[in-house]
């Protein structure tokens, strides 16, 4: 499986203020280079935070075996780049440690050392540190137009809802909630989540319980020194319910961590029909931990349990209903969900409508 760092843009934003926009950040002089002793100290703090921190004391094990051994056999001799020692660090975890959301960031601005962890009190330089990351995120969530791309009736009256990210719900949930109230009155929906490289799970339970008939538990998480925590679909969502009407999801091999949560989530309760490629397969959420000043590791925290398959898509992605290369998703779903609606239409306009546009997509007009 070849290495890209799709849990990168969210985990900077977590990790350091200075990484999160283009251009706000003033331009760091190019950092120092690594000596071997250098380069040994990182890859020891960084295989200390490991064996601490991650959920799986059997992977924690088994990437530390093969960090040292490639350490030992010199291959990071070459690197004397922080940059190049994080990503190859990064692509070694992924491989050796057997989980996605392994990541290293090196930072050109000062991290603090004592960085607690995300649901741990902070003394109060750091709590700085977490408002500017909080402002930048905030920020980020509202350039990305808060992880909604496109918003669209497409032919047939078909709803369209391309999604990018999931930012926090703090600063997304409305403006999830006006694409969801644009859409409920279309007959059926496709959900693109085609290059989504994931973020808060919390949103996608919204998006959830706007699909879903009922309040609905959707996983669990499995935390190291952590209570085990819950996630549900909301009671009463903001945007209501969208019924029982044909949903289908597009994914490719970008597909990542929480916008797994919302593919493999309907599929397996057979709610949507996945369309596309096999997703990436990163489940477990990672936490940022400081290495030094400079480098920080993303570990694996937390095992994810769906409730209702009682395993998850780690390391095996979500596998489509309709395999079709990702380019072709977008009209596959399309010309299914028309074929779908053209079988119950019964009002004389929807029936014509229906037909007018699978004949534009060059499909079978028949019902």
């Amino acid at each position: 499986m070849s290495f890209r760092p799709w849990p990168l843009l969210w985990l900077c934003l977590l990790i350091a203020p200075a990484l999160a926009l283009a251009g706000e950040a003033p331009k760091a002089s190019e950092p120092p280079a690594l000596d071997a002793k250098e380069r040994t100290r990182v890859v020891e703090a960084v295989i200390a935070q490991v064996r601490a921190r991650h959920y799986s004391a059997e992977k924690a094990a088994l990437a530390e075996r093969m960090l040292r051994s490639r350490l030992k056999r010199g291959d990071y001799d070459a690197i004397t780049e922080p940059r190049e020692l994080a990503h190859v660090l990064t692509e070694h975890l992924v491989t050796d440690g057997q989980d996605a959301h392994f990541v290293v960031i090196y930072s050109a601005q000062p991290v603090p050392r004592n960085l607690p962890l995300p649901w741990e009190p902070a003394p109060p330089e750091v709590e700085k540190f977490r408002a500017e990351r909080e402002e930048r995120w905030r920020r980020m969530a509202l350039r990305e137009a808060y992880g909604i791309g496109r918003v669209e009736r497409l032919d047939g009256n078909v709803g369209y809802l391309r999604l990018t990210s999931f930012p926090e719900p703090k600063h997304a949930g409305e403006a999830a909630a006006s694409a969801m109230r644009i859409l409920s009155a279309t007959d059926a929906l496709i959900i693109d989540l085609r290059g989504n490289g994931g973020g808060d799970n919390e949103l996608v339970a919204l998006y959830l319980g706007w699909l879903l008939p009922e309040r609905t538990h959707v996983l669990d998480t499995l935390w190291k020194g952590r209570p085990k925590q819950a996630l549900h679909t909301p009671a009463s969502p903001v945007a209501g319910r969208y019924g029982d009407k044909e949903v289908y999801i597009l994914t490719d091999g970008d597909t990542f961590s929480a916008a797994e949560t919302l593919a493999y989530d309907l599929q397996a309760r057979k709610r949507a029909r996945v369309v596309g490629e096999t997703t990436h397969g990163g489940a477990n959420p990672s936490v940022a931990l400081p290495v030094d000043d400079h480098f920080v590791v993303g570990v694996p925290m937390g095992q994810t349990v769906h409730a209702l398959t009682k395993t998850s898509w780690e390391g095996v992605g979500v596998k489509p209903d309709l395999p079709v290369p990702a380019a072709d998703a977008l009209r596959t779903a399309h010309v299914a969900a028309l074929t779908a609606l053209a079988k119950r239409a019964e009002e004389p306009m929807q029936v014509e409508e229906v037909q007018e546009a699978l004949k534009a997509l060059g499909a079978n007009t028949k019902p």
